[in-house]
């Protein structure tokens, strides 16, 4: 008996038997897996989606203590400067009611200030309810006897009174802080505690500046009341919980959690244990978190409450003092979910499976006729029988695709046949197109930029010191051009030479490159700043630009090629960029890049100019800046500049003078302006010929 065997090597199976068949064994495999992979991540979903929401809680409770405390140090600052310059007099209550009623009124957080010197001199503002309290702590002259004033607002007196009381400023931690700092700019910040006169948990925040030999401190008292507001009303699941602590472990911020509610006083358990709350989800977190190694800021399991919980404690710095945020939150909140969820996923994938077996009978039997009719027009073409016209078609795009690939070969080959004979043909088909070295003309458009006075600097600079500050400007303008879909051609110096619109096609290339400019000029406006306060020297950057058509492509040696632009375009846009020194200006372009930007830039006309080895001139135009974002000023002295060179143009030289009001009152210091001005006045001296008409001719390139 003879042995056949199931796919034969003579008769292999048919495509549309192995796209049925494998198509069904495809779906039923990845239907498979994705049951399996749904029933065994569950855990691993639980888990993200736990991680999730902690990190999404703890991000927000950490902005919230930035709003808190960010501007608490932004007015401690600016009063220490008016104390360092003289305004902060703590005789003249008035005046410092005015400057400091309307601080505590717009950060409702801090509820008292206080200024004290090293002689014992204390002014004090404090809030309580609708009334502004003074006051006045002389502990030399006055003992223990201290002078209250009761204020209704910055200016209505309602009473004044004395009151013994044991209390001496320069003891107090926020002073004791403050004046041990040696770096007497900075906020020091006290351990959390109750407040003395309003027995509400607080901290304050102290800053000290000296004055002759006197010592001064200057300090904020904040509520911590408004972080427990935040903590206790914010809800992140249904049983899932936040707490702020300290160093020590004491709560800042108290829990959204039944035991807290029930008290009258929600103050009574802040700055105390978390034990206090007995809340075993939090007691049990905080124990595990604690013995971990300190500083540990990863998420972590732990069980309570006979359920799983996920957990995550970040650190948050306020000076030297460091805050805990913990957040925890149980497994079970996300198990309803996941099962909704899986069983979705279940139905999903068993309507697919069979939609999928219905549909794949039948693309079978639609695939099947034209691939049939390509296999058999493909075996005419291997033998070169070129003859063929039969017109193949597909509702499938892919294999539409191939018929029409498989028709241009055609048609290539019958071409090729009526030129060379077959056997050349046979032969370039097994070969294959050979790549060689060249180019192509496209309509691009260029750039080219330059820093002004870039020799100067080098020469101030070490080499090593030059060659940082360059690497740092090239990364910053490269990440911009890139940003900005232009390709980089090449380095020049301390110029760059970029173009766009190859050799990925770009249909806006003009706006692009325009806008890619533009937000050059921005990034360089911030380095140059912050080169400044490093001590480094600026990199005020010219550009040039032109569009038009050059030649792109592989230029060189078969061992090294350079993707470039070559052309008359490439040359006008470096001219232009070399105009920017005679006109004083920062990005001067052709009137083809005015024209083909758009309406949403603004431009001026700067002058007509003829470059070496042209024989035409062209206009340049400075480009201002989008159209929302040039200022009145700007268009006012662009629109000024434009009518007197239009004047000047016409051989209106006094008018233009007028216009621009002799070039010494509005602009003085413009060098396009001046030079107008000077051009102006020459040729009132000096009338030009008949035949001139403006033009600038350039001698050199």
């Amino acid at each position: 008996m003879m042995h056949i065997p199931l796919f034969s090597r003579s008769r292999p199976a048919t495509i549309r038997h192995s796209l049925i068949r494998n198509l069904v064994l495809l779906i039923m495999l990845t239907s498979g897996a994705i049951l399996t992979v749904t029933i065994i991540g569950s855990s691993h979903v639980i888990k993200d989606l736990s991680l999730s929401l902690i990190r999404r809680t703890t991000d927000q409770m950490e902005s919230e203590l930035k709003h808190l405390f960010e501007p608490v140090v932004r007015n401690l600052l600016i009063a220490r400067q008016w104390g360092r310059e003289g305004i902060l007099e703590k005789t003249d209550l008035v005046f410092l009611n005015s400057l400091f009623i309307p601080v505590l009124q717009e950060n409702d957080q801090v509820s008292s200030m206080m200024i004290a010197d090293s002689d014992g001199i204390e002014y004090l503002l404090l809030r309580i309810e609708d009334r502004w309290y003074n006051r006045i702590t002389r502990v030399k002259s006055w003992g223990r006897q201290t002078l209250w004033y009761q204020w209704k607002d910055t200016h209505t007196f309602i009473d004044t009174y004395w009151k013994e009381l044991d209390y001496d400023p320069r003891l107090r931690p926020w002073y004791q802080n403050a004046v041990d700092n040696k770096d007497l700019g900075a906020v020091n910040w006290t351990e959390p505690y109750t407040f003395l006169t309003t027995k509400d948990p607080g901290i304050t925040a102290s800053v000290s500046w000296q004055v002759d030999d006197t010592t001064n401190v200057i300090a904020f008292d904040v509520l911590l009341t408004d972080i427990s507001r935040f903590t206790t009303g914010q809800y992140m699941s249904k049983s899932g919980k936040s707490i702020i602590l300290t160093e020590e472990g004491l709560m800042l911020g108290l829990s959204r959690d039944e035991t807290l509610r029930s008290r009258s006083d929600p103050r009574e358990s802040m700055l105390s244990p978390v034990v206090t709350v007995e809340s075993p989800p939090l007691v049990k977190a905080v124990q595990n978190w604690k013995k971990m190694t300190k500083g540990t800021q990863v998420p972590f399991q732990f069980k309570a409450d006979r359920k799983n919980w996920w957990g995550e404690f970040r650190s948050f710095l306020l000076g030297s003092r460091t805050f805990w945020i913990g957040v925890v939150v149980p497994a079970s909140d996300f198990l309803s979910e996941v099962k909704r969820q899986r069983n979705f996923i279940i139905l999903i994938t068993f309507g697919a499976l069979v939609l999928t077996i219905v549909m794949a009978i039948f693309l079978a039997q639609t695939y099947s006729l034209p691939l049939e009719k390509l296999v058999e027009q493909s075996n005419r073409i291997r033998n070169l029988d070129l003859r063929s016209d039969q017109h193949i078609t597909s509702r499938f795009a892919e294999v539409q695709q191939l018929a029409n690939a498989q028709k241009q070969m055609l048609f290539a080959l019958q071409s090729f046949a009526r030129y060379v004979p077959v056997e050349v043909v046979r032969q370039l088909l097994r070969q294959g197109e050979i790549a060689r070295i060249g180019g192509r003309t496209e309509n691009l458009t260029v750039v080219f930029t330059d820093i002004r006075g870039f020799t100067t600097i080098a020469e101030r600079m070490s080499p090593e010191e030059l060659t940082a500050h360059m690497a740092e400007y090239f990364d910053s303008v490269l990440e911009t051009l890139h940003t900005g879909r232009a390709t980089i051609d090449k380095f020049m110096g301390d110029g760059i030479c970029a173009f766009w619109g190859a050799p990925k096609y770009d249909p806006d290339h003009i706006e692009n490159a325009v806008n890619a400019v533009l937000d050059c000029r921005v990034k360089l406006e911030s380095c140059n700043l912050n080169w400044e306060k490093r001590g480094l020297p600026p990199l005020p950057t010219c550009f040039g630009l032109d569009t038009g058509s050059v030649v792109v492509g592989n230029v060189g040696a078969h061992s090294r090629l350079n993707y470039t632009v070559l052309g008359d375009t490439v040359n006008i846009a470096s001219r232009i960029e070399a105009l920017n020194r005679l006109y004083g200006t920062v990005a001067l372009a052709s009137e083809k890049i005015r024209d083909g930007a758009g309406k949403g830039f603004l431009w001026r006309y700067v002058d007509r100019v003829g470059v070496k080895g042209k024989s035409e001139s062209i206009k340049i135009y400075e480009l201002l800046g989008r159209r929302d974002e040039v200022s009145e000023e700007t268009l006012k002295f662009a629109q000024c500049y434009e009518e007197a060179l239009r004047l000047f143009h016409s051989r209106q030289f006094h008018g233009a003078l007028e216009v621009l009001g002799g070039g010494e009152r509005d602009w003085p210091i413009d060098p396009s302006i001046r030079r107008l001005v000077e051009s102006c006045r020459y040729y009132l001296q000096h009338p030009p010929p008949d035949n001139w008409d403006g033009i600038v001719w350039l001698k050199e390139k």
